[in-house]
């Protein structure tokens, strides 16, 4: 079984080294809402997600998570993002059996109206228009062994500005490890690994392919999450995230990113950049979960997720 392991780490970091050294087309990728968190308790965990993934958000950071969930779940969030923006996600998990977990999930984000403007001897509005990003997705996760889960999405995406619109289709791989430490998991996560189908125009842009490696430990009302991002069009980004259980009924959270210099610009609001806080409320079956996160002087995001396990 640990020789299984070992096989799929080497293919991982294999692939994940060659990847990383092509990066000429550097901040020229389309789709990049792809890249934003989604669900309210990941999002407080700074999306420093990969090596927990232990519930109904596991099709949106690691697939080989999906054998640890042992009931029927669903997850609704509400994203209320920069002015004017707003999104939603929905996943859906169901274990097949103890060993193979499946899941169908869904996310999109919208402009709502834009104000369009043209260069006529000086700039005029020109009416409105709109822009919206969907997503589509299935998904597989396994038990292998003792040591190793793994799992793969399946994702149809459709982005439109105006009167243009482009596709694509991708796939994510993970695999989760579990040391011989009981509380402690390993995760890495290759996502986004596709192509577009129909260009806006006539040019074919590359897909926002991310690599992640993290962990997650887990003991008594203590949850502590870490991980290093490499977006192939950006920087390597860290993340780290603690979750206190309070109350059987209630959880404190709260995360930061590295990447937090990326919004600094010298204002008051600087010393939040990257900063993440929420909470989690348990009722019977139900969960619902809160989230807010700084991006300095261009404002907060906020997110609310609602869970209900069969």
């Amino acid at each position: 079984m640990k020789k299984a392991f070992f096989v799929y780490c080497c293919v991982f970091l294999w692939l994940i080294s060659s990847l990383l050294a092509s990066n000429d087309n550097a901040g020229t990728t389309s789709f990049n809402f792809m890249k934003v968190s989604y669900g309210a308790r990941a999002t407080a965990l700074a999306g420093a997600y990969t090596g927990l993934a232990n519930d109904a958000l596991a099709p949106f950071w690691n697939p080989a998570g999906l054998p640890q969930v042992e009931n029927k779940e669903l997850n609704i969030t509400y994203l209320n993002y920069f002015e004017g923006f707003n999104g939603g996600s929905a996943s859906y998990v169901m274990p097949l059996t103890d060993k193979i977990g499946v899941a169908a999930f869904s996310k999109f984000i919208t402009s709502g109206e834009m104000i369009k403007t043209i260069d006529d001897g000086g700039y005029k509005e020109d009416g409105t228009f709109g822009a919206y990003d969907i997503l589509l997705g299935v998904s597989f996760g396994q038990y292998r062994s003792e040591v190793l889960n793994w799992g793969i999405n399946i994702k149809f995406i459709t982005e439109s500005i105006e009167e243009y619109s482009s596709q694509a289709i991708a796939a994510d791989i993970g695999i989760m490890h579990q040391t011989t430490n009981k509380n402690l998991k390993l995760g890495i996560t290759l996502k986004n690994l596709g192509k577009q189908l129909s260009p806006f125009i006539d040019k074919e842009e590359d897909l926002p392919i991310t690599a992640s490696a993290g962990f997650g430990w887990r003991k008594s009302v203590h949850t502590v999450t870490a991980e290093l991002v490499k977006p192939f069009d950006y920087n390597f980004i860290f993340k780290v995230g603690y979750e206190r259980q309070i109350y059987p009924f209630f959880a404190l959270r709260a995360g930061y990113k590295s990447n937090a210099s990326d919004w600094k610009v010298g204002s008051n609001w600087d010393i939040v950049a990257g900063m993440s806080i929420g909470f989690g409320i348990y009722w019977k079956n139900y969960q619902f979960d809160y989230a807010t996160a700084s991006f300095g002087e261009l404002g907060l995001i906020h997110q609310i997720s609602i869970g209900y396990r069969l």
